[in-house]
C-alpha cells in the first residue's frame, strides 16, 4: 500500500517539471528571406540543477532546422540576453560555467529586442554553439527569477530573451542592398512585447509516456499487495 504513492510521485516529477522551461526564439532583425518573424531558431532551456539555475542556449542547425546548411566556419551564438523579474538580483560573480574569455555586462541593448538587465557575450570569433552557463548562489530563484520582457525602445519588440548569432549564410546583396556582402549576422529574440511571452517548446511525448508508466508500476505494486 505504501509503495504507490511513490510510484506517483516519481511520475509527476517527469511529467511536471515545475522547476523547468523551455522556449523558442522565432523574432529576427533581420526580417528578410528565409530570415523572417515565425520561425524557431533558437531555444533557451532554463531550469534547477541541485541550488543552480542553469541556461542552454541552442541555435537549431540539425537537418530541416533554421541553420541548418547554413553554418560557416565560425557559426555560433556571439551574445545573449535575459531578465530579472520578481525583485531577482544578481552581480557577475553569480554566473558561472561561461566559456573562456566570456564577460557578463548590464543593462544592455540587443539590437531592435530593447534592453537587457543581463547580457553574456563573448570576444572576436569565440563564438558558441550551443551555449550553457549556471546563475549561483542565489537565494530561492527558479526559471521564473529569470522571465520577464526587456525595456527601452525596441523595433522588432521587447524580449524575455534574445542572442546575436553569427557567421551563417544570409541573404544575398541584391536582396538587401549591402554591397559588402551578405549578412552573416542576426539577433533573435523570444516574446512581442511586455504582455506575450515566447512561445513554450513542446514536451516530447515520450516524456509523457514515461512517466504514465512509472504511475502504472505503482497500481500494479498496489495491487499486488491486496492479494
Amino acid at each position: 500500500m505504501r509503495l504507490a504513492p511513490l510510484y506517483l510521485g516519481a511520475a509527476l516529477a517527469v511529467t511536471g517539471q515545475s522547476q523547468a522551461a523551455s522556449y523558442f526564439l522565432d523574432q529576427t532583425n533581420i526580417d528578410q528571406a528565409p530570415f523572417t518573424d515565425g520561425t524557431n531558431y533558437l531555444t533557451v532551456n532554463v531550469g534547477t540543477s541541485g541550488n543552480d539555475v542553469t541556461f542552454d542556449v541552442d541555435a537549431l542547425n540539425d537537418p530541416g532546422q533554421s541553420f541548418a546548411d547554413k553554418e560557416l566556419s565560425n557559426f555560433g551564438i556571439q551574445s545573449f540576453g535575459f531578465n530579472l523579474a520578481n525583485g531577482t538580483s544578481l552581480e557577475s560573480d553569480n554566473i558561472t560555467g561561461l566559456p573562456a574569455g566570456w564577460n557578463v555586462d548590464f543593462n544592455r541593448t540587443l539590437n531592435g529586442f530593447g534592453r537587457f538587465d543581463v547580457v553574456v557575450s563573448g570576444t572576436g570569433s569565440n563564438r558558441q554553439e550551443p551555449l550553457s552557463f549556471s546563475i549561483t548562489d542565489i537565494n530561492g530563484d527558479t526559471p521564473d527569477s529569470y522571465h520577464a520582457p526587456s525595456t527601452g525602445t525596441a523595433d522588432q519588440g521587447n524580449a524575455w530573451y534574445a542572442a546575436h548569432v553569427t557567421d551563417f549564410s544570409g541573404p544575398e546583396p541584391a536582396m538587401n542592398g549591402n554591397q559588402n556582402g551578405e549578412i552573416t549576422s542576426g539577433y533573435f529574440g523570444g516574446g512581442d512585447g511586455p504582455g506575450v511571452a515566447p512561445s513554450p517548446v513542446p514536451v516530447p511525448g515520450a516524456v509523457w509516456l514515461f512517466g504514465s508508466a512509472i504511475a502504472g508500476l505503482g497500481l500494479i505494486s498496489r495491487r499486488s499487495r491486496k492479494i
